[in-house]
């Protein structure tokens, strides 16, 4: 793990009430982030992996402030950003931006790109005018969008550029930590890799700091430098992008990656399939919230939670699994 941490997250809770009754009382809670703590050093990548619904984009959006958490703590820069008031987080908003999953219904239709890549310099008052467009223009360029295409509106684009488009937005106000919501799901495989290696070339450019939500392991590879699994609103294995793909500790982890597509037909491994569906978050089981779909749990398992703690002999490589190495 790395120290120079730009963000720290401290057992993180974000449950949501379930009312019921004609008073609409809170009868139940909705856990959708469960006690999530990790660190992501300054100009690095944490990928952030799990199945839809596990919590993935709230945990994100709980960071930006966007959600409100229920409990836990979430310190940036040196700032902690759940006690900030507001004229504080608006400057703190500067340096903390998000790319959306949906490249086209997170840009507003009536708008022209100008002004939706130069929006946020004027509500901050950083330029206005011919400052503002020449601002948005060098943007464009940068993220592979030709300049002239700014008098444009979304539908006249791609689903690749309108991407592009979304990551300029985000990065209008010189941000130092980006939270990227499944930026090349909903884009063709073909384009996938250009926006990734587009990301990557951003940050290199601009010592950018990312939080990269996905569901393919195949796709978090490649921009990662270290990798946290979640199920169920929690972390069940933490490690560096290598560490995890070579020597996965977690049935949960192993399951997936059995379903990464391998280029080499010959080569050894075996497909995990997992039985059963994402137990509800409303009604998580007791112990392990993966045992009742894990073929190696035993009764510890059933009954007790495991904590993410070292396993096969690294420090660096945490796992909440009792039949995992110590």
């Amino acid at each position: 793990m790395c120290n120079n941490n730009l963000v720290k997250v401290e057992n993180l809770k974000t449950w949501f009430p379930v009312r019921k009754g004609f008073f609409s009382r809170s009868v139940r809670w909705l856990k959708a982030v469960d006690g999530v703590s990790f660190g992501i050093g300054a100009g690095k990548t944490l990928g952030l992996v799990g199945e839809s619904g596990c919590g993935k984009t709230t945990l994100g959006r709980t960071i930006l402030r966007l959600i409100p958490a229920t409990s836990g703590e979430v310190v940036f820069g040196g700032h902690e950003v759940f006690s900030q008031s507001g004229r504080q987080m608006r400057n703190l908003r500067r340096d903390m931006q998000l790319i959306f999953q949906d490249p086209f219904g997170s840009l507003n239709p009536r708008r022209t790109v100008e002004s939706i890549v130069g929006e946020a310099l004027t509500v901050h008052g950083i330029a206005r005018g011919k400052k503002r467009a020449a601002r948005v223009a060098e943007l464009l360029e940068k993220v592979g969008v030709p300049a002239s295409y700014a008098g444009r509106y979304p539908h006249e684009f791609s689903g690749g550029q309108r991407q592009r488009i979304g990551i300029a937005r985000a990065l209008a106000l010189n941000p130092k930590f980006v939270v990227c919501d499944e930026p090349v799901s909903a884009l063709d495989v073909s384009i996938q890799s250009q926006i990734i290696n587009l990301l990557q070339d951003l940050q290199k450019e601009f010592g950018l700091t990312y939080l990269f939500i996905a569901h393919d392991l195949a796709v978090v590879e490649h921009i990662s430098d270290y990798v946290a699994v979640m199920y169920l609103g929690r972390i069940v294995e933490h490690a560096t992008a290598g560490d995890i793909y070579a020597n996965a500790q977690h049935p949960y982890t192993q399951a997936l990656l059995s379903a990464v597509p391998q280029p080499d037909s010959n080569r050894p491994g075996k497909r995990i399939r997992l039985e059963g569906e994402v137990p509800s978050p409303i009604d998580p089981p007791s112990g392990c919230p993966f045992h009742p779909r894990c073929s190696k749990a035993v009764e510890k398992c059933r009954n007790e939670l495991p904590p993410l703690e070292s396993k096969a002999g690294n420090p660096g490589h945490l796992a909440a699994c009792w039949q995992a190495k110590c």
